[in-house]
């Protein structure tokens, strides 16, 4: 094994246990990207040329049925459907798989295939494996965000403030913000804004700033 398919190995492990880890936190968003991102990247290498590559055919097959798995655990976070998901615990069973590539000889436990890579990320996204560290609180309401998605998960709207940072690579989830349902209606709405991650059982709150600081939105309702 060469040093540069060690090091390679190391970064995916140790991607794929934050991704683990911060699943069993609860801290989804989180999840959910280091899942996305690690999927990429063992796509990428899935369907390298074989002299681009140290790793056999193979072995680049196991590889793209962990990214299909990883997507699925990504999805099943994602849905609100309790039926057939692929569960964490089913997940954990492949990490001595990815750990062990060079030498796993057995029959994949799942009965999934490699799927073609997918850009789902910002560009250059990723190539990069590490989660950024919190900014600190000074910095917080500098900028605009670069995207404003709104979830439903559930009894309130959700909305998730993003930003792309060039020198890291990375799309980040600054902070988010929710309605109840009740504070649907026509009209101006102030709502406060919340620290990463996003807390969608909304029981561990974390205002962002202790600043004035606050999501101001106007809403109008249509009728189908």
């Amino acid at each position: 094994m060469s040093e540069v398919t060690r090091s390679l190995l190391q970064r995916w492990g140790a991607s794929f246990r934050r991704g683990a880890d911060f699943d069993s936190w609860g801290q989804l968003v989180e999840a959910i990207d280091e899942y996305q991102i690690l999927a990429r990247h063992l796509q990428k290498e899935a369907q390298a040329q074989h002299n681009n590559s140290e790793f056999t055919e193979e072995q680049k097959k196991t590889i793209g049925k962990i990214a299909t798995c990883l997507e699925l655990r990504s999805a099943a976070l994602q849905s609100t459907q309790s039926q057939e998901e692929f569960k964490l615990e089913d997940l954990k069973k492949l990490e001595p798989i990815l750990k062990n590539i060079l030498t796993y000889n057995k029959e994949f436990p799942f009965d999934v295939q490699p799927v073609p890579l997918r850009r789902i990320l910002a560009p250059g996204e990723e190539e990069h494996l590490e989660f950024e560290e919190d900014e600190e609180e000074g910095g917080a309401g500098a900028g605009s965000p670069d995207s404003f998605p709104a979830r439903v998960p559930g009894a309130a709207i959700f909305f998730e403030f993003k930003h792309y940072k060039p020198k890291k690579r990375f799309t980040s989830t600054k902070c988010f913000a929710f309605m109840e349902m009740d504070e649907i209606k026509p009209g101006p709405i102030v709502i406060e804004l919340y620290k990463k991650p996003t807390d969608f059982k909304r029981k561990k709150l974390q205002l962002l700033t202790k600043k004035p600081l606050y999501l101001h939105l106007h809403q109008t309702l249509h009728k189908e």
